[in-house]
């Protein structure tokens, strides 16, 4: 690998197996029926055949429709998929955002998954401990650090989760989605935030159907269909093709 790539893959592909109905014929009766003679299995390529090449400082936008395999992307370079075929590269410690309910356990206390996060991507306990402070204050919670995240409200959960991703120090930054939240002062402060990320040279790749924040964050951008990338370019040009399509 490059000195200067975090990231490469070379002829990457991830397939599920998925399930579905199939028709039976007319005349079978239900005592020769098991419940699963009507599901047939098919092979889905989330990814087929994908090479990227990300250096150091890059931010990359990740667009295309519902079912275009960017989630997947993602999670191929977190390592919460193994990919059947080809090879993920990855240079650096990895940071990866998935949503609050997907990462936060709701039985945990908001200090629990603050610490455990944390460990997760490398943190001794004791450096842990030390961002702790950071993570409460940026994320507004001071009063809540005992609270259990099954009853914090949805505004909370996602002032955590982007207290965790934007305070935690990282080579690598994978966002499905930068979520809004309705207080346009924290709104702020997270923009603000990434900023400082993109002047620290860190790397980034950006799920987002907003396309303004695609071209506020992101200098180049992949567009993928179908598991397949159509074009990874600028991304003035990404968003006029996908304008197209």
């Amino acid at each position: 690998m490059d000195s200067q790539s975090l990231i490469r893959l070379d002829s990457v592909s991830k397939f599920f197996d998925i399930h579905i109905q199939r028709k039976l014929p007319s005349k079978r009766t239900s005592s020769t029926m098991d419940g699963f003679d009507s599901l047939k299995k098919y092979t889905y390529p989330a990814l087929n055949n994908i090479s990227l090449d990300i250096k150091k400082g890059d931010w990359i936008g990740v667009i295309g429709k519902n079912g275009s395999g960017k989630s997947t992307l993602m999670k191929v370079l977190s390592g919460i998929h193994t990919p059947e075929k080809g090879t993920v590269d990855i240079n650096g410690s990895v940071l990866p955002f998935f949503g609050a309910d997907e990462i936060l356990h709701p039985e945990g206390t908001v200090k629990d998954s603050i610490l455990v996060k944390a460990i997760q991507v490398g943190l001794p306990k004791n450096e842990a401990l030390k961002i702790y402070n950071n993570i409460i204050l940026f994320s507004e919670l001071e009063d809540f650090t005992s609270q259990k995240i099954k009853f914090l409200s949805s505004g909370m959960k996602t002032r955590l989760m982007l207290g965790l991703m934007l305070n935690i120090n990282a080579d690598i930054y994978l966002f499905d989605e930068i979520p809004a939240t309705t207080d346009m002062l924290f709104q702020e402060k997270v923009m603000n935030r990434i900023l400082k990320l993109k002047q620290l040279q860190k790397t980034a790749l950006i799920i987002s159907h907003n396309m303004e924040e695609i071209k506020k964050y992101c200098e180049k951008s992949i567009l993928l269909n179908d598991g397949e990338i159509v074009s990874f370019d600028r991304t003035d040009n990404i968003l006029k093709l996908y304008a197209e399509n």
